[in-house]
């Protein structure tokens, strides 16, 4: 009889081997709630880690500091529905990594556009009445 896993859908950190001091790390998360999903990407940014997405983190840290905030994050999401996966990553694949970038606006243009603009105004051409 094959066995459950115990652990399925609880966020506990592996550690899998032995590491160097300082990895590049990978974090990307899906978690439905906001409040939540708010406070694990204030969490990656508080930790020196770059948005390289929405829902995506890369950056540098050591052993410690990885173990501290996959901590800190597996007690934020609680009994909330999310998962999180922190991926170290060796110096090679991170020199090998490709970025392909083409974005025609850059996110911060884009954003202060859409505070500049104000409410589309309306213009009737023609009323029923005429």
């Amino acid at each position: 009889m094959a066995r459950k896993n115990r652990y399925a859908g609880i966020l506990k950190p592996n550690m899998v081997g032995i590491g160097k001091a300082e990895h590049h790390l990978l974090v990307f998360y899906d978690v439905e709630n906001d409040r939540v999903r708010n406070k694990v990407s204030e969490m990656c940014l508080g930790y020196g880690l770059d948005r390289i997405q929405f829902s995506a983190f890369l950056g540098k840290l050591n052993r410690n500091r990885r173990q501290e905030l996959a901590m800190r994050l597996r007690n934020e999401i609680g009994d909330e529905s999310g998962r999180i996966h922190m991926i170290p990553l060796c110096d090679d694949d991170h020199r090998d990594m490709w970025v392909l970038d083409q974005y025609r606006v850059d996110a911060e243009e884009l954003k202060a556009r859409t505070e500049r603009s104000e409410s589309p105004r309306l213009r009737v051409l023609r009323s029923e009445e005429d």
